[in-house]
């Protein structure tokens, strides 16, 4: 929105900067809110990580544990011994593949929250910039309201001073 200051009186700069000030107050929440679910999202990357490689960790140890207790069993038939360790690989396999799911969405989640913040600070920088040319107008409203008053105190008193030699010109002028 520009105005050009000569065109604007000391009210309305005042309220429209007003305005400007509120929406810049609003974009900074905006701002920081954006950055509160940016910080959430970055520690639930950390968790899902985590979650992943514990899974992966619990996989590998499950794993190896099934094989020795597996080969333990001389009773068992191959088949039957495959066939168990199958299911269980298999559930253990869900379970990271559950892990790196949920890193994927909330490195998502991290990805639009980071673009969100961005947007924020771009909206809080027009919103600062639109601040700063009000408070300009405003100043130069201000100087030209300054100077038109100077300007009708001036003309007042020479008004004063042109009315005064008048009158001493007619008394003089009927003295004579």
């Amino acid at each position: 929105m520009d105005v050009t200051s000569d065109r604007v009186n000391r009210v309305y700069a005042s309220k429209l900067r007003l305005v400007k000030d509120m929406r810049q107050r609003s974009a900074l929440r905006e701002v920081s809110n954006m950055e509160a679910k940016l910080r959430t999202a970055l520690q639930a990357v950390e968790q899902a990580v985590q979650d992943l490689a514990t899974a992966e960790k619990n996989r590998a140890a499950l794993e190896g544990e099934l094989y020795r207790e597996l080969a333990s069993f001389d009773s068992l038939s191959v088949e039957e011994l495959d066939r168990r360790c199958h299911i269980v690989t298999e559930r253990l396999k869900a379970e990271v593949a559950r892990a790196r799911g949920r890193l994927e969405e909330v490195r998502d989640a991290q990805e639009q929250a980071k673009t969100s913040v961005l947007d924020a600070r771009t909206i809080l920088t027009k919103c600062s910039a639109a601040s700063y040319k009000w408070q300009q107008i405003e100043g130069d409203v201000q100087r030209a309201s300054d100077s038109h008053s100077e300007a009708e105190a001036e003309i007042e008193a020479d008004d004063e001073v042109l009315l005064r030699y008048r009158s001493s010109t007619r008394t003089h002028t009927a003295s004579d």
